[in-house]
């Protein structure tokens, strides 16, 4: 075997082996934890991101329900604030309504004018998700959306507990639980002997 004049090793001299690393540097890794401390301690660590993310849920679903909420209490805000206006519009609505009635019962041309209005009035209150109870003569009494303000007496038990006549119609918001203004009727009571 020739020699090469420049190997810092000796004629018949062993060459040390080196192992080299993955990265192919030949320098040795520092010794490292156990892999078992390395799986335990990425364990504990995925524990830790699961809880926040629970924690980030609980968190998330506290604020749509406050948001909800407010939304709620904004609403009854604006109902409050809108309540004289609306009880103003019904019974504009009434008086149009009955103006129309009494029209035509005259045979005067005016009730086209007077119905123009009523459905301007609902168009009017449509626009903020308000509709009419639709309170009539001769519907049947429904204390949830009706209020008697009066009681008429009468011989027919087919009349008991109808409305006689609407004196204001009422409204309520669109899907509304409940009625935000309450038709204000009188309404048939029969008196007959049972």
């Amino acid at each position: 075997m020739d020699s090469d004049p420049d190997s810092p090793f000796e004629e018949g001299e062993s060459v040390p082996r080196v192992e080299l690393e993955p990265d192919g540097s030949g320098r040795r890794a520092p010794a490292g934890p156990p892999l078992a401390e390395v799986a335990a301690a990425v364990g504990a660590l995925e524990d830790q991101v699961r809880r926040f993310h629970v924690r980030a849920e609980n968190y998330e679903a506290i604020i749509r329900q406050m948001q909800g909420r407010i939304e709620h209490l904004q609403g009854d805000q604006v109902q409050a604030l809108l309540k004289p206006a609306i009880r103003r519009f019904a019974g504009l609505h009434t008086q149009a309504v009955e103006a129309a009635e009494r029209a035509r019962d005259r045979g005067e041309q005016a009730d086209q004018d007077f119905d123009f209005f009523v459905t301007a009035i609902e168009e009017t209150l449509a626009l903020l998700d308000i509709e009419s109870v639709g309170a009539a003569p001769l519907a049947d009494f429904d204390p949830g959306k009706h209020h008697a303000v009066r009681v008429v007496a009468t011989d027919d038990p087919k009349l008991d507990r109808r409305v006689q006549r609407v004196l204001r119609q009422g409204f309520t918001y669109v899907e509304a639980e409940r009625v935000f203004l309450p038709a204000r009727v009188s309404i048939y009571r029969c008196e007959t002997s049972r």
